[in-house]
């Protein structure tokens, strides 16, 4: 098959999902993308402050789509999970709120492939039931669209659109914390990304635009000053200096405009990168990006602008062909999610294990930590997590496993240090 797969990378936190979306469409195996936080398991329960790696326990199932006319195939997988968690808002010790719970997260994506082009409409949900904690009991849905169109060999375009309706539980963000309802939010983001040069070229330009918006729907009186739309330019350089080995030179820009600015918020975050990445067909896959951030701020008074080293990093080492080693960092100032005047500057380190012990038998372990100082006003926290997971695949379409995750936060201000484990079986299922 012809390598005529568009590189995407999408700036702006509002953007993520759509951004996944694409990545995830390009290379199921891809290794996480370092602006996650401490990579957890693909199964952790909603309000876990650590986002999923996207890398599966298990490996990628094979998959019969339903083919619904000439050109169009409809895929369907279904997770679904039931274990127990013993601090199910991230509460300070003698203030958890332990609890059974179950999850299911069911896709669906219609596909249509024409020569070079690719049209993918997909719906994921995320539903959590917690019986001891209605609060963070969440139905959570996001509609994605995504293409990739191939013009010529030196010419492409990746675009899409997204809208969700979320929610972020009790206990996962500064704001949220004491609430007695989950933050409620809809979300809308678009993306493109042009490229200008073959794949196996010398040298190739990738342009950048995207915009994102967040509106609160409850809890005014804590969220309202968290309403933003924010504005994405990039544009990068990738130069060829081996075959599957390219250095890139990257610059983005991002416009935060908060539509509530009442915490004095609008900000310009501009990244300078320089770095390298290899091709899923080496050994090593991913990509390492090392620069210099800066956050201007339009109230200097409130808010000390940052410049300060950046870095983002993720790396999939496969020196066997049933085992992998996936390493993520990196280094970000990011805009507080609660009314504290301080900017968090978070640093985040994790390695995982991927092992296949026979066709049927797959195992994860990870371990991660995230180090977070607010900028002007001395509070640090410590974030720690472990997983371990094992899956079975029963049939082709079906495997069966457990898991079991561990973390814990100390911060300089007591309010906001815990301790979490959770335990799960789960179910995974592609139609």
């Amino acid at each position: 098959m012809k390598r005529t797969r568009v590189h995407l990378a999408v700036s702006g936190a509002l953007a993520l999902s759509a951004g996944v979306a694409f990545a995830q469409a390009s290379s199921a195996d891809a290794v996480a993308p370092s602006s996650s936080a401490v990579p957890n398991s693909a199964s952790v329960v909603s309000g876990n402050v650590f986002e999923s790696s996207g890398i599966p326990v298990s490996t990628k199932r094979a998959i019969n789509p339903i083919r619904l006319t000439d050109g169009i195939n409809l895929f369907a997988d279904v997770g679904t999970a039931v274990g127990y968690d013993d601090n199910v808002t991230q509460a300070r010790r003698g203030s958890e709120v332990s609890s059974s719970f179950f999850r299911i997260r069911p896709t669906l994506t219609a596909q249509s492939k024409y020569r070079a082009d690719t049209y993918n409409l997909s719906y994921k949900g995320d539903y959590v039931n917690y019986p001891n904690y209605s609060p963070n009991t969440l139905m959570q849905n996001d509609l994605i669209f995504a293409a990739q169109n191939v013009f010529t060999a030196r010419n492409a375009l990746a675009w899409g659109a997204s809208a969700g309706d979320h929610y972020d539980p009790v206990g996962s963000t500064d704001r949220s914390v004491g609430n007695s309802k989950a933050d409620h939010y809809h979300a809308l983001a678009a993306n493109a990304t042009y490229r200008y040069g073959a794949e196996e070229a010398k040298g190739r330009l990738e342009f950048d635009l995207g915009a994102g918006s967040k509106r609160y729907q409850n809890n005014r009186a804590t969220t309202e000053s968290a309403d933003v739309d924010n504005v994405n330019l990039g544009a990068r350089f990738y130069y060829r200096v081996a075959p599957k080995t390219r250095l890139l030179a990257e610059v983005r820009r991002t416009n935060y405009n908060y539509v509530n600015d009442l915490n004095q918020l609008e900000n310009v975050d501009s990244r300078y990168y320089a770095g390298a990445s290899w091709d899923a067909s080496s050994a090593v896959t991913g990509t390492v990006k090392v620069g210099e951030q800066v956050k201007d701020y339009k109230n200097e008074t409130l808010h000390k602008d940052y410049s300060g080293l950046s870095w983002e990093a993720s790396l999939r080492w496969k020196p066997l062909t049933y085992s992998s080693f996936d390493l993520v960092t990196g280094r970000s100032a990011n805009d507080p999610s609660g009314s504290n005047a301080g900017v968090p500057i978070a640093k985040n380190l994790s390695l995982a294990w991927n092992h296949d012990w026979s066709s049927f038998v797959h195992s994860k372990l990870s371990a991660g930590r995230m180090r977070t100082n607010y900028n002007g006003d001395g509070r640090k926290d410590v974030e720690d997590v472990a997983t371990a997971g094992v899956m079975y695949d029963m049939r082709r379409w079906l495997g069966i496993g457990f898991e079991y995750s561990w973390a814990r936060r100390d911060s300089t201000l007591d309010t906001y240090d815990y301790m979490r484990r959770m335990s799960m079986v789960k179910v995974e299922a592609s139609f």
